[in-house]
């Protein structure tokens, strides 16, 4: 099954100008919504991903969490009419998670950084990886508050229920 490896960290979001500075391979809108559960152990989303500019891609994505950092992932690209059809079953008490994800090179590594419209003091930036044991070097630029690689309440999932990062943040 195909594995997604990554690190995760909570950060300090960065000024509008550092933002500004990055060398960008990618700048879209995401809104993600949780989907009900249908096979044990699996989270259920749908993604609708791009910029007005662009257009749009809407992905429908299983994932299971295997140990912190990893999980297997099963992703497919769907119809905007199957996209609709699979908002129906949004999980209850879930919000859709709407961010700008800016992905970037720095020492030849890809990063993405995720400004999520519901704060405007924290943000995320995860890297995937080979392996977990792949030394990471942070941007100097970043403020970390906390490696948060498979903490599950820092998970989009997570966050979809209120729309706000822990109050230990």
């Amino acid at each position: 099954m195909p594995m997604e490896i990554e690190r995760k960290y909570l950060i300090l979001r960065p000024a509008p100008e550092t933002v500004a500075a990055l060398a960008v391979t990618s700048h879209t809108q995401i809104t993600q919504t949780y989907l009900l559960p249908k096979e044990q152990g699996f989270s259920r989303r749908v993604r609708k991903r791009g910029t007005p500019e662009t257009g749009w891609e809407y992905t429908y994505t299983q994932k299971k969490p295997v140990r912190p950092g990893e999980r297997i992932e099963l992703e497919e690209i769907v119809t905007e009419e199957e996209y609709h059809a699979l908002l129906k079953e949004t999980l209850p008490g879930h919000y859709p998670v709407e961010k700008e994800r800016i992905c970037f090179l720095y020492e030849g590594q890809l990063f993405e950084l995720d400004l999520y419209a519901f704060s405007k003091k924290l943000s995320t930036l995860e890297i995937e990886l080979p392996s977990l044991d792949i030394p990471v070097q942070l941007p100097d630029w970043v403020e970390l508050v906390a490696d948060v690689t498979g903490d599950p309440a820092y998970s989009n999932h997570m966050l979809s229920i209120s729309l706000a990062f822990p109050e230990s943040s």
